[in-house]
This record gives structure tokens, C-alpha cells and sequence, in this order.
């Protein structure tokens, strides 16, 4: 069976207009507001720049030690990756209205490793493809883009996930690349102009700091919108192909 655009749309959309959607995004705003204070205030201590009134500054910073602002900012990234995992299996779980227990604990450290080692081979698979060759790049971003899901909502290891990833689109990469096409234009789009008519906003009216703190945050819940979809094709798939359903299958909302 091939990969519905369409239905991919509109039932992650769906996945994520709910009480649970809507706690997810505020705590990506919530963190994503406080990773950039503080990664913006660790690159004006490094830069040597004096402090400057929040009203006369164009970032937002606070005034802390080097250490401190360094290691919030970390805390800080690893939280937001945490709350990615939390949203994946949320998603593809199927659940509205409250998030299961287990889905913040569950082998939580072993997941938030292979997480972040998956995504950061994600990246550079694609860097080098599109180094070497333009479709080479393509074709990673497209054939391995569920590894992230298959390691928060089935527990595997990044090895596991890139090959379950491989085998689970394909068949299936144009229509893939179609579905991408559309959701990274909608949330590349949309989010840009919201963040620069409410960064124009807020500059002129309470200063560039504000303006820039906004605008930079504004974007972070249309992921959720990316997660969405992507968990609705990935279960299109996943039952297409008759795999099984492990950890997070859908049950009662």
C-alpha cells in the first residue's frame, strides 16, 4: 500500500489539536524561551560584550557566569530532545488527553542517547550526500526519516532504527519526499512570517531583546506540527506492512 499524502496530513494535524498537543507546545515555548536566554547570554559573555539594559540589547540575556549559562543551555537543549521523545510517543500512542506515566520513564536514558547519536548520524548522512550528490541527500533525509520514531516509540537502538527506517519506506520515497515538501514549506512558511510580523511588533513596541526572544520561540511548536504527521504516516506504514505494534500502540486516550 502507498504511503496517503493527504490522510498523513490531516490525521497529524489531528494528532496534535488536542489538550495533549496543546501541553506539549507550551512546554516547548516554556524551554525553548529559556535555552535561548540562556545560550544567548553564554555568547555575549564569551564575545567580551558589556551588559547592556534589555531595552538597548537585541538579545535576550540574563547576567550570569560563564558555567552557569553554558550548562543551562545544555540542561536546557536535553530537556527539549526529552520533550521530543515524550511528543513522539504521545503521537503515535494516539493519546488526547493524558500522557501515560510510563512514556516519561520508560529506558529514558538509553533513548535519549541513541536519540541524539541517531540524529546527529541523521545529519551528517545528509550533509555528505548533499556534498557528494544532491539526490544522495534526498534519499537520506527520506529513508531515514522514522529512525528518531522507531527510538522513542519502539525503544531501539539507533542501528536498529536507521535499518527499520530503510525498510519501512520503502517503496515509497516519492511520495515521502512529496509529504515533506509540503509540511517543511507549511511550517518553514508560516512560522517565518508569523515570527517576523510579531518580532516587528514587539521591537517597536517593547524593545529588540523581547522581539528577538519571540520571534526565535514562535517556530518551536510548529514541530509538534512535523511530529504529527510523521506519526500518522509512520502507523499508515507500520499497519500497511503488518508490523506490530510495540510500546507505544495506540490504546484508549
Amino acid at each position: 500500500m502507498s504511503l496517503q499524502i493527504r490522510s498523513s496530513l490531516t490525521g497529524g494535524i489531528g494528532r496534535c489539536l488536542n489538550r495533549n498537543g496543546l501541553l506539549l507546545a507550551l512546554a516547548y515555548v516554556l524551554v525553548g524561551a529559556a535555552w535561548q536566554v540562556l545560550l544567548y547570554s553564554a555568547v555575549v559573555t564569551v564575545a567580551g560584550q558589556s551588559a547592556a539594559p534589555s531595552g538597548a540589547s537585541a538579545l535576550p540575556t540574563v547576567d550570569l557566569p560563564l558555567a552557569i549559562s553554558v550548562g543551562g543551555a545544555v540542561l536546557a537543549l536535553l530537556l527539549l530532545q526529552y520533550l521530543t521523545v515524550v511528543t513522539i510517543r504521545t503521537f503515535v500512542g494516539g493519546h488526547t488527553r493524558t500522557i501515560p506515566a510510563e512514556f516519561y520513564t520508560r529506558n529514558i536514558l538509553s533513548v535519549l542517547v541513541n536519540s541524539i547519536v541517531g540524529s546527529v548520524l541523521f545529519g551528517l548522512l545528509i550533509f555528505v550526500g548533499s556534498v557528494l550528490l544532491v539526490i544522495p541527500g534526498i534519499i537520506a533525509y527520506v529513508a531515514f526519516i522514522f529512525t528518531l520514531l522507531y527510538i522513542s516509540a519502539e525503544d531501539q537502538n539507533f542501528i536498529a532504527a536507521f535499518r527499520s527506517s530503510w525498510n519501512l519506506t520503502r517503496g515509497n520515497w516519492l511520495r515521502l519526499f512529496g509529504l515533506l515538501v509540503i509540511i517543511l514549506v507549511g511550517i518553514t512558511v508560516i512560522p517565518g512570517v508569523l515570527s517576523a510580523l510579531t518580532s516587528a511588533a514587539l521591537t517597536t513596541t517593547l524593545g529588540p531583546a523581547l522581539g528577538t526572544l519571540v520571534s526565535g520561540t514562535l517556530t518551536l511548536p510548529f514541530s509538534l506540527i512535523l511530529l504529527g504527521i510523521l506519526a500518522e504516516a509512520f502507523i499508515q506504514l507500520r499497519d500497511a506492512q503488518g508490523q506490530p505494534e510495540h510500546r507505544a500502540g495506540a490504546s484508549t486516550p
